[in-house]
């Protein structure tokens, strides 16, 4: 169960990551069943389209490929209907072994809570953190409506998080803020990636080589504006520096391509909108440094993806970040904090990996991710607690007394 499967960047690649994994390994049989993210969903009853009221179905998207569902919600204009159970969506998934929610925040497990099955949540981060970085809405009555739907998912997420089977979390912090919840059942078990796919370039490590960024370009939580802001800084230190690439889904934002203006940086600054899967390898390949700037991040799988492509990386440290990254050894981490010397730093450490560091980063970066986060590795923390749940769930139907028959 996951949402926005095909527009929502980290957690569609953890459902297909996932997905292959678990296929792969020949003893599980995989649907994804995806959740309505928009307010003007097609397949959902809206509350301003009248005709869609008497809509005898949610089930939507019949051209899908036949191990995906995709469901619309009630009223879906109210983010929290989006995360209400659907009588159809119950019946469908209660005859499954287990639920894997893969999710941003925890919400979007409230639906399947009466579905019978045991449940699993794999999350990023909560609503309130990933919503922190957003610019502030215009005009107070949206800020207020804004305010309140977060206010409203926090408490879905807290009694969501109390109620599922197990919790897979992505970094320490979460951990920590789940354990402290009262759920016992909490692993950090953060995702990985395909190292027989995401390997490094057999050239090696090139000093030469693009500066590199991956991820939705026009996500506020990026932080694209402190990322060119500090290769302009890094640029007027070293005028060959490499091109810096802005990769990924979708453009950056106005503010974004109008500060790359600002700062005549249109030749040395490239965006590369929706690159195919296909490319992406190559893209890594040919870069001398990773780069991330986010405000929050419950892991960075981009930032993975490089590493074991043996990149070295230079991330604002966000909780994620933290994770993955050994700081010194296999990149550098950049304080969050003071806020105005954020693009300062970052110039400062791409400077010491092109100068310096980079090879060595660069072979100690892609044995962490084969010890740490290669697919046979994370997978297992996964259904090692599919086993454990769907084995405690025979047990408990075996141990229940017989009932009297007529």
């Amino acid at each position: 169960m996951t949402h926005g499967l095909h527009r929502n960047g980290g957690v569609g690649t953890i459902v297909n990551w996932l997905y292959e994994g678990l296929t792969a390994t020949g003893r599980h049989t995989v649907d994804i069943h995806d959740l309505a993210t928009s307010a003007r969903d097609a397949s959902s009853r809206r509350l301003l389209a009248p005709r869609s009221w008497w809509r005898p179905s949610l089930r939507g998207r019949p051209d899908a490929p036949p191990h995906e569902r995709y469901w619309g919600a009630n009223a879906v204009e109210l983010e929290f209907m989006r995360y209400r159970p659907r009588r159809e969506l119950t019946s469908a998934l209660s005859g499954y072994d287990c639920i894997q929610v893969v999710c941003g925040t925890p919400a979007w497990a409230a639906p399947v809570l009466s579905a019978g099955p045991p449940v699993v949540v794999q999350m990023a981060t909560l609503a309130r953190w990933e919503r922190g970085s957003h610019p502030p809405a215009r005009g107070r009555a949206v800020g207020a409506w804004r305010a309140g739907m977060t206010r409203l998912t926090a408490r879905i997420e807290r009694r969501t998080l109390r109620a599922v089977d197990a919790v897979l979390v992505e970094n320490q912090v979460i951990f920590d803020w789940v354990e402290q919840l009262g759920q016992p059942n909490v692993l950090l078990a953060p995702p990985g990636v395909d190292t027989d796919r995401f390997v490094p370039s057999r050239h090696g490590w090139r000093a030469d080589g693009h500066l590199l960024t991956v991820g939705r370009l026009a996500e506020p939580r990026k932080g694209l504006d402190r990322m060119v802001r500090g290769y302009a800084e890094a640029l007027r230190t070293r005028s060959d520096l490499p091109p810096l690439i802005l990769a990924g889904k979708g453009r950056p934002a106005p503010s974004v391509s109008a500060l790359i203006t600002e700062l005549g940086l249109g030749g040395r600054v490239r965006v590369r909108s929706d690159v195919p899967a296909d490319e992406l390898v190559g893209l890594y390949q040919g870069a001398s440094v990773f780069v991330q700037t986010s405000y929050e991040e419950g892991l960075g799988l981009a930032a993975v993806e490089a590493m074991a492509c043996g990149v070295p990386t230079v991330l604002t440290a966000t909780h994620g970040a933290r994770e993955c990254v050994a700081d010194g050894l296999t990149g550098w981490l950049v304080p969050l904090t003071p806020t105005a010397e954020v693009s300062r730093m970052v110039a400062a450490r791409l400077l010491d990996v092109l100068d310096g560091s980079g090879a060595r980063m660069a072979t100690a970066a892609r044995t962490r991710c084969e010890a740490m986060f290669s697919r046979q590795v994370a997978l297992r923390r996964f259904t090692d607690t599919y086993d454990r749940l769907t084995t405690d769930s025979v047990t408990d139907l075996l141990d229940e007394p017989a009932r009297p028959g007529k």
